[in-house]
């Protein structure tokens, strides 16, 4: 007989895997605003595109719907406190960039700069959003990646071996761990 698990942490099984990614948006006063996010998801199809769920009630939340765009910064494991930080203060009372001691670069197409520290970055321009109660659903084209020396592969790709992620799920943070296949499923 199966046993029932409680629904408030269904989202806890589902994003097993995902990384914990500080997203970046830029104010219309040229402020830039850092929030941690667990909810990135690729999107299928030949344009690459994902959507990203941002509390309709935080700050960021408002920036994205201003300006339209955001940058993706996937964070590395040893950089669990600055993810923590972020997701502790709100952009409107605090520099989080400041707080955190972090840098940014600036991005290829967006205007949102990049954070530097972060190996791997996905610049996103907002094509739709969908409003469910708390939360809203952006969904963004990737127009660009760009990826540390560190973790390229040398060939416009990131090296597997060495891509060394911050996952979260079930409240806790992850590294990730050895690979189990190669290939497609």
């Amino acid at each position: 007989m199966r046993i029932p698990i409680d629904l408030s942490s269904y989202g806890e099984y589902l994003h097993y895997g995902v990384p914990l990614v500080l997203l970046t948006v830029m104010g219309p006063d040229g402020r830039v605003n850092v929030s941690t996010n667990a909810s990135i998801t690729p999107l299928p199809g030949e344009v690459p595109r994902l959507v990203a769920g941002v509390l309709t009630a935080n700050y960021t939340n408002q920036l994205i719907a201003a300006s339209r765009e955001f940058v993706v910064n996937v964070l590395t494991e040893t950089m669990r406190p600055i993810a923590r930080q972020c997701g502790s203060y709100s952009g409107q009372e605090v520099d989080k960039l400041a707080l955190c001691g972090l840098t940014t670069h600036p991005a290829r197409v967006v205007k949102t700069p990049l954070i530097a520290e972060c190996p791997l970055n996905l610049e996103c321009r907002v094509e739709d959003v969908h409003h469910l109660g708390d939360v809203d659903l952006w969904i963004a084209r990737i127009l660009a990646m760009e990826v540390a020396p560190e973790w390229s592969d040398g060939r416009s790709g990131v090296n597997l071996e060495r891509f060394q992620p911050l996952l979260y799920a079930f409240g806790h943070t992850f590294a990730r761990g050895p690979a189990v296949g190669h290939g497609s499923i």
